[in-house]
């Protein structure tokens, strides 16, 4: 997680004596906390602190004796997930009060500069933060969180961070989710919007996905309703997807699509609606009877039945993504080998291997491993031109599950650089 944005601010309560606390999380959450100090009418160094945000309740029983150190407040705050001591002093009992409330806490404001972030600082900010990160696999942007000036210009201001979150997914062998733009406000005007382009055109678009429409959750301040973007939720459908059945199980459908945490949709789809959107290559969030609120479509941004693209659907493009960024980084010890049969031999070995486990775990389509895979590294794809460059290219295909032809990965690596891409 990379927070970004100004101005955000802690609330806090002072409990006097030097007893001072402030929310474990910044921000406005902060302020449904409060605080009951009872004191020990016998024992003039101990006092029970219970904290409370209205749903989640956490009580201490705390002492001030020297001599029961790891029974002083700060020892005891250690485990807290609700607040954090804001002093650093505890050698005093506090007042006692009832229910009192913690004040301050502020929101950050953010503006699309403040995501985008600054790599000329250290530490980095925003999304060049995120080039900082050895390996991550998705990512999301809550962009409807920021509440830009104006209404009709949204989508146009937050225009550059996509832009720049795609390419740093493409760097970084990442999947882009992205909430419905800003112009997609009911089923109608995400087709028209659709129809007019996806959010992430051209061949980027095969490293992006965008869902529709809205969730409704519970609102963390007043407990009611909020609506947000879709797409911290799918990253949660796939996360557990991935680890139930693998990246090449379509995050989808009433076994695997289930919306934890969801009270309602932002619109109720019909089927027309659905598959409509679902040919332009949108992924729609749906309540079925009986299952609920599912997630009901699994195609990347290159998805539209107009296109026809091998990097049509997501986890056909993630379990390439997962492939080609294991094998770059599984194959960086051949630039320092003799570049002939041996090494070729060798290599073929090691990834006929890992293919092989991939195979029988069931990511591949296929009775058979020689049908369902293969892998090239010899002769016919390294020319003694690339040899006398240091180049040993490696070239992987497989058949995903999903209805495709044979998907290609080409694998170069060279002693001063190297390179990894699907075709």
């Amino acid at each position: 997680m990379v927070r970004v944005g100004e101005g955000v601010e802690y609330a806090g309560v002072d409990l006097k004596n030097g007893v001072k606390l402030k929310a474990k999380a910044p921000g406005a959450a902060g302020k449904k906390l409060k605080a009951t100090v009872t004191l020990d009418a016998n024992d003039n160094k101990r006092y029970t602190l219970l904290i409370s945000d209205g749903t989640t309740s956490e009580s201490y029983d705390v002492t001030i004796d020297p001599a029961l150190r790891n029974r002083w407040l700060d020892r005891q705050l250690a485990t807290s997930q609700l607040v954090e001591r804001d002093t650093e002093t505890f050698d005093k009992r506090p007042d006692a009060v009832t229910d009192e409330s913690f004040t301050g806490g502020k929101d950050a404001t953010f503006t699309p500069a403040h995501v985008l972030g600054d790599a000329t600082k250290l530490p980095h900010t925003g999304l060049a933060a995120l080039a900082d990160v050895e390996i991550f696999n998705l990512l999301v942007i809550p962009a409807q969180l920021a509440k830009p000036s104006g209404t009709d210009d949204r989508d146009t201001k937050w225009a550059p961070v996509v832009d720049a979150a795609v390419r740093l997914c493409e760097e970084q062998r990442a999947m882009l989710l992205l909430d419905p733009p800003f112009g997609w406000d009911s089923p109608e005007t995400a087709v028209t919007g659709a129809r007019a382009g996806m959010p992430v055109g051209g061949l980027a678009g095969r490293n992006a996905a965008v869902f529709f429409p809205k969730v409704v959750i519970s609102d963390p301040l007043s407990g009611g309703n909020l609506e947000v973007g879709p797409a911290g939720t799918v990253a949660g459908v796939i996360a557990r997807t991935d680890t139930r059945r693998g990246v090449w199980k379509a995050p989808a459908g009433t076994d695997d699509g289930g919306l934890l945490g969801v009270r309602s949709l932002a619109f109720r789809l019909s089927d027309q609606q659905n598959g409509t959107l679902n040919k332009l290559g949108v992924n729609c969030l749906r309540t079925v009877p009986v299952y609920g609120n599912v997630l009901w479509g699994s195609r990347t941004c290159r998805g539209g039945d107009a296109v026809s693209d091998p990097w049509k659907y997501i986890p056909v493009r993630r379990v390439a993504l997962h492939i080609e960024e294991s094998l770059f980084i599984g194959t960086k010890w051949v630039v320092f080998e003799p570049n002939d049969e041996p090494l070729w031999s060798s290599i073929r070995l090691n990834i006929g291997a890992f293919m092989n486990r991939l195979f029988r775990q069931g990511a591949f389509q296929g009775p058979t491993a020689k049908g369902a895979y293969f892998v090239r590294c010899d002769a016919s794809n390294n020319p003694q031109d690339d040899i006398n460059d240091g180049i040993v290219t490696i070239d992987v295909g497989f058949q995903p599950l999903s209805p495709a032809e044979f998907v290609h990965i080409r694998i170069q690596q060279k002693r001063d650089d190297a390179t990894a891409q699907g075709s």
